[in-house]
C-alpha cells in the first residue's frame, strides 16, 4: 500500500468562475501528478445543484479509507477542503495550524459575498461562520490560521481579516506558525502569479512563483508534521501550465510526505534511548556499550553527513560503522554501498489509528497487566526476548525510557506468556518489544497486548500508533495488518565491513 493517498474531488459547483466546469478535468490532471499515491476518486454530480453538503460527506467517507497516511486532496474548487481540514482539527486540536495559500482570503459569508460563490467563503466557514450545513462541529480559531500570498480581499473580508497574519516568504511563515505541532497546507493555485500560471478562474496579479511556494512548503515540512495537503482550483487552459504544475506538485508532495517520516523517526529515536548520543559531523551517533542491537549502535543522518566522521566515531569504540537510512537518503545509501557497506535488516514502519486498533482487538482477549514503571517487567523482557544481551538491554535501555510509557504483560500458569511496550509522545505512541512465548502463539495473546496498549495510548491522547517490523517477519506483519496497521515507509541499515574485510555481525 502506498504511503500517500490522493483524494480526487472534481467539484465545481462552489466556484463562481464562468469557466468553473474545467475544474473537473483539473482535478483529474492534478491527481495524476501526485507521485506514488493510491488514487481515490470521489463521485460527485457533474450538473449544477445544491450538492456541497453531500459532497463533503462523500469526501469524509473517502478520508476514512486513507487510514492515517499523508492525504492529498485535489479539487475542484476550494470547497473540497471542508472535510480534510475538519479531520485535521479533530486529530490535532488546538496544536494545528492551517496555512492558506491563496490569492483571496475566502473569508466572506453568504451575506457579505459579492458573488455568492462558496469558494470565497470556505475559510470563514472553517472558522465557524458560513452556511449552517457546512460549518464544522469543531471550527478553527483565528490564531490557528496563517494567510500566505493573499492579496485580494473584498471590503467585508478586509475588516474580518484585520489581525490575521499574511506572509509571502518562508522565514516569516515559520515565525508565524510558531510552536504548532502540525500544519495543514491548502494551496489554491491562484496564489501563483498569472504571468507564470494562468489556468485558474480568478487570477490576481502580483502572486507567488512556483519556486516560492515549493520553498515555503518545504520549510514547513522540514520543521512541522504536515497534517494534510490540499491543491485546488486548476482550470486547465494552457499546455505550459500543466508543465508548471508538474514542477510544483511533485516537490510539494514529496516534502510533505518526508515530514511524516521524520516525525516518526524522531519519536522512535527518543523512545529507545542509547547510552551515548552525539550530534556531530552531520549525524546523530548512538552507542550503548554491552548492547548489540542495531538501533542502539547506529547513526542517523541529520544534515550533510561526513562518512569519515562516522567511521572515526565507531572505530574509536571498536565497532563497525552502521547507518539507519530512510526513504529520504537515497544518495547517501548509494555512497555507502559504493564504499562497501552491506545492506541489512530492511524494516517496515507501520502506522495505525489508535481507535481502530482498539476496535480490532475485541473484548474477549486474555487479561493484560499494564504497568507504568518497568521494575517487574524487565525480568519478563529478559525471559521472552531471550537474546544474549537481553538483560543488558533491560538495564541500559528500557529502564531509561522516559515516561509516559506502558509495560504490558500476559501470564499463563504463573509464567510470562506475552509482552509489549508502548511509549507515548505528542499525539503518537510507539509499539516496541512485542513477543509471545513460542508454545502459546496463535492464542490471541499479542492481539490482547496490542488492544490494551492502544487503550492506554488513547488515554494519553495518542490518536495514532507506529511500530517497526522487519520485512522478513511475515507472522508479525500479518498480526499488525489484522490489527489495523498499514505500511508508512521503510528503512534499512548499511553496515561497514570489519577490518578483516568480513561483513560485521550485529544482533537484531
Amino acid at each position: 500500500m502506498s504511503e500517500i493517498a490522493v483524494v480526487e474531488v472534481p467539484q465545481w459547483q462552489g466556484s463562481g468562475a464562468a469557466t468553473a466546469r474545467r475544474l473537473r478535468d483539473g482535478a483529474r490532471l492534478l491527481a495524476d501528478l501526485v507521485p506514488a499515491a493510491e488514487h481515490l476518486r470521489v463521485d460527485v454530480p457533474a450538473e449544477p445543484g445544491d450538492v456541497l453538503a453531500d459532497n463533503a460527506a462523500k469526501v469524509r467517507a473517502a478520508l476514512d479509507r486513507t487510514r492515517g497516511r499523508l492525504t492529498v486532496t485535489v479539487g475542484g474548487d476550494c470547497g473540497v477542503e471542508l472535510a480534510p481540514v475538519a479531520a485535521a482539527v479533530r486529530r490535532h486540536g488546538e496544536r494545528l495550524a492551517v496555512v492558506w495559500f491563496d490569492a483571496h482570503g475566502d473569508l466572506n459569508t453568504p451575506e457579505s459575498s459579492p458573488s455568492g460563490a462558496f469558494h470565497g467563503m470556505v475559510l470563514r466557514t472553517l472558522l465557524g461562520e458560513g452556511p449552517s450545513a457546512l460549518v464544522p462541529d469543531r471550527p478553527l480559531r483565528r490564531d490557528q490560521v496563517v494567510l500566505a500570498g493573499v492579496r485580494a480581499l473584498d471590503p467585508a473580508e478586509r475588516a474580518y481579516a484585520e489581525g490575521l497574519p499574511v506572509v509571502t516568504d518562508a522565514a516569516s511563515l515559520l515565525e508565524t506558525v510558531g510552536d504548532a505541532d502540525a500544519v495543514y497546507v491548502h494551496i489554491d493555485l491562484d496564489v501563483l502569479d498569472p504571468g507564470v500560471f494562468a489556468s485558474v478562474g480568478t487570477p490576481e496579479a502580483g502572486g507567488l512563483t512556483p519556486g516560492q511556494v515549493v520553498g515555503m512548503v518545504t520549510a514547513l515540512a522540514d520543521r512541522f508534521e504536515i497534517a494534510g495537503l490540499g491543491i485546488t482550483e486548476y482550470e486547465p487552459a494552457r499546455p505550459q501550465d500543466q508543465e508548471t504544475l508538474a514542477g510544483l506538485v511533485g516537490p510539494v508532495v514529496e516534502a510533505c510526505a518526508a515530514s511524516v517520516v521524520r516525525e516518526i523517526e524522531r519519536r522512535a529515536f527518543a523512545a529507545w534511548p542509547a547510552g551515548t548520543v552525539v550530534e556531530e559531523g552531520g549525524w546523530l551517533l548512538r552507542h550503548t556499550p554491552g548492547v548489540g542491537r542495531r538501533r542502539s549502535n547506529s547513526a542517523m543522518p541529520v544534515a550533510e553527513p561526513s562518512i569519515d566522521h562516522l567511521e572515526a566515531f565507531y572505530r574509536a569504540r571498536d565497532l563497525p560503522a552502521m547507518v539507519q537510512l530512510g526513504p529520504g537518503h537515497r544518495d547517501l545509501d548509494a555512497a555507502l554501498a559504493e564504499r562497501g557497506y552491506r545492506r541489512d535488516a530492511p524494516t517496515s514502519v507501520m502506522t495505525a489509528v489508535t481507535s481502530q486498533v482498539v476496535d480490532a482487538s475485541g473484548t474477549t482477549a486474555p487479561a493484560v497487566e499494564v504497568a507504568e514503571t518497568p521494575d517487574a517487567w524487565l525480568k519478563i523482557f529478559a525471559e521472552l526476548n531471550a537474546r544474549a544481551d537481553s538483560v543488558r538491554v533491560a538495564e541500559k535501555v528500557i529502564s531509561r525510557i522516559a515516561a509516559p510509557a506502558a509495560f504490558l504483560s500476559v501470564s499463563r500458569d504463573g509464567r510470562p506468556a506475552g509482552m509489549g511496550l508502548f511509549a507515548a509522545d505528542s499525539g503518537w505512541a510507539g509499539v516496541f518489544a512485542m513477543a509471545t512465548r513460542p508454545d502459546l502463539r496463535g492464542q490471541g495473546i499479542a492481539t490482547a497486548v496490542l488492544g490494551a496498549g492502544a487503550r492506554w495510548a488513547a488515554r494519553q491522547g495518542a490518536t495514532r500508533l507506529y511500530l517497526q517490523v522487519e520485512d522478513d517477519n511475515d507472522t508479525a506483519q500479518r498480526l499488525y495488518t489484522r490489527a489495523g496497521f498499514t505500511r508508512s515507509h521503510g528503512y534499512h541499515y548499511r553496515i561497514a565491513q570489519t577490518r578483516s574485510g568480513e561483513p560485521a555481525s550485529i544482533q537484531r
